[in-house]
C-alpha cells in the first residue's frame, strides 16, 4: 500500500490527522502538503474533495504556546463523488494476496469502510 492509498483509507475511516499522527501512521513529514496534493488537489491526481480544517491552540510541556491544524474527510453531498474515487484506488492498492498477518490485518480492516 502506497502512502497515498494509507493517508487516503485513514481519512475514509474517519480519523483526524495532524502532523504528528501522520509521520507517526504513514512516515509523512508533511501531512498539510501531502493532504492537499495527493487529496484534495484533483489536477495533480488527487480526488477532488475537500478536507475541513480545524485550528488548535494549546500549551507545550515547558509552557509555550503551540498552534496546530487538524484534517478530517467531510461526508458530504459534494465529496461524494471523490470518496468514491478514493475507496475505488484504496481497493486497487490493497494487497489482493497477504503474505503476513500485519497485512491481513490491513486488508480485512479496510475492507470496512472500502
Amino acid at each position: 500500500m502506497t502512502a497515498k492509498a494509507a493517508l487516503a483509507l485513514a481519512l475514509l475511516e474517519g480519523r483526524v490527522l495532524n502532523i504528528k499522527n501522520g509521520f507517526q501512521l504513514f512516515g509523512i513529514s508533511n501531512t498539510p502538503r501531502e493532504i492537499s496534493r495527493c487529496i484534495e488537489d484533483e489536477k495533480r491526481f488527487g480526488f477532488g474533495v475537500m478536507v475541513s480544517r480545524t485550528e488548535m491552540t494549546g500549551v507545550s510541556r515547558y509552557g509555550r504556546p503551540q498552534r496546530w491544524i487538524n484534517y478530517h474527510l467531510n461526508k458530504t453531498v459534494y465529496n461524494k463523488p471523490g470518496i468514491e474515487r478514493m475507496k475505488a484506488y484504496v481497493k486497487e492498492q490493497l494487497e489482493s494476496n497477504p503474505r503476513t498477518t500485519k497485512q491481513l490485518k490491513i486488508t480485512r480492516q479496510a475492507n470496512l469502510f472500502v
